[in-house]
């Protein structure tokens, strides 16, 4: 990512943690449409230039913040071993930090900022992984997956996140094995 001291390093993310806090606020009272830069900077304590040195757009604060939550679940996996892909221990790993961060997700639905949501995944997930000449096989399972995973935990936090991530992670992998027996 960023190649700058470390100084510098812990005083951007402390502006940009301002930034991602105070559009949070924003939206719990504003539609996002209608939050503007200024609302942002004044809720944060940030200059204008603290803002633009840092995002070019608030589409890209949640941008952003989905990337990182992305980057510490896929740290988590490196920390229980080496990345294999088990899916039924990426999906429940998936599920565990989206259900922390769960509120901030929810806040997104309510503005109808699905979309914004979606693409932001997407990125994530190319940033994470990027492409590589991939077949066009590889391309349309990487949608279906990325897809899936999103509407998964859309329609798990619409539902009111009743079942707990191990047992969604149940349901999803004889999901799974049911596709793959038809």
């Amino acid at each position: 990512m960023y190649h700058i001291s470390e100084k510098t390093n812990k005083s951007n993310l402390f502006v940009r943690d301002c930034i991602t806090q105070a559009l949070f606020r924003c939206l719990e009272k504003n539609k996002f449409e209608q939050i503007t830069v200024t609302d942002i900077i004044k809720k944060a304590g940030v200059s204008r230039m603290g803002f633009y040195r840092n995002y070019k757009t608030k589409e890209e604060v949640i941008e952003d913040f989905i990337l990182n939550i992305f980057v510490q679940t896929v740290e988590k996996l490196k920390k229980e071993g080496p990345l294999k892909f088990n899916l039924s221990d990426i999906i429940l790993t998936t599920l565990k930090h989206f259900k922390n961060y769960s509120s901030y997700i929810k806040l997104f639905l309510d503005q109808n900022l699905d979309n914004l949501l979606y693409n932001c995944y997407c990125k994530a997930f190319y940033s994470l992984y990027p492409r590589k000449n991939e077949s066009i096989i590889r391309e349309y399972s990487t949608q279906m997956f990325i897809g899936e995973i999103f509407n998964l935990e859309m329609t798990w936090l619409k539902n009111g996140m009743k079942e707990s991530p191990e047992k969604l992670t149940r349901i999803y992998y004889s999901i799974i094995k049911l596709r793959i027996r038809a």
